[in-house]
């Protein structure tokens, strides 16, 4: 399978990518970073991206590379503590999902192994959060801001899902917090609450990316008690 990822060289990110070089079933990967990603494979191509690109993609070459991608992860998104600029939050997080829906939708359907008779969809696979809210006139007491705009774009994702139904396939999945492989004390303290491991929680999307899943939307739990299995 080929696949898109966004946000490698973040926390999630890295070890997405990790564990999409060392998946056999994986055999091309083309990812879209702010940095340089100082890793040598050969399924690995990395395209280094400006604001405007994510904002529109007319490089015809990267266009080309993206074709034949059956499914995206989108590990790019801001913390609460970078979420302070409202425009600038809308922009990377609303903004960029509408482009990248679009465009990798638009690449799957004009490359050489689609067929509409074929029933296949292009799946989208959104990392969001836990406490997150769709709906934006509820009030809230923690984080409100910042909760309601993830929700947005859960709304923004399943909207051009259903208005494009016969070839795309969101699944938004909702970790709590996301602890460190190494089990450190601070995390041990942290599991109290609703968490997954940042390698389970990466093993649990690849996985909605080969198989799908019965939910457009997947919590916390589920992640864990599949991803474990």
């Amino acid at each position: 399978m080929k696949i898109i990822l966004a946000g490698v060289t973040g926390y999630i990110g890295t070890e997405v990518l990790s564990q999409c070089l060392a998946n056999p079933g994986i055999t091309s990967i083309v990812a879209l970073s702010r940095r340089k990603v100082d890793i040598s494979n050969s399924k690995l191509y990395v395209y280094i991206m400006k604001d405007e690109d994510y904002l529109c993609y007319s490089d015809a070459a990267l266009i080309e590379r993206l074709k034949g991608a059956r499914a995206f992860i989108w590990a790019l998104g801001l913390r609460p503590s970078q979420a302070s600029n409202d425009d600038h939050s809308r922009r990377v997080s609303v903004d960029y999902m509408v482009a990248a829906a679009s465009a990798f939708q638009n690449a799957f359907v004009s490359g050489p192994h689609f067929s509409p008779a074929s029933g296949d969809r292009f799946r989208f696979v959104y990392f969001s959060g836990g406490g997150v809210e769709r709906d934006q006139q509820k009030t809230l007491w923690f984080m409100g801001n910042f909760r309601r705009l993830r929700g947005e774009v859960e709304n923004v994702l399943l909207r051009h899902a259903e208005a494009n139904c016969d070839v795309f396939e969101p699944y938004i999945l909702r970790p709590g917090l996301v602890l460190s492989r190494e089990r450190t004390l601070k995390d041990r303290f942290w599991s109290l609450a609703p968490s997954v491991k940042v390698d389970i929680l990466a093993k649990g999307a690849i996985d909605v990316t080969f198989n799908g899943h019965k939910q457009d939307t997947i919590a916390n739990q589920t992640l864990k008690e599949g991803a474990e299995c």
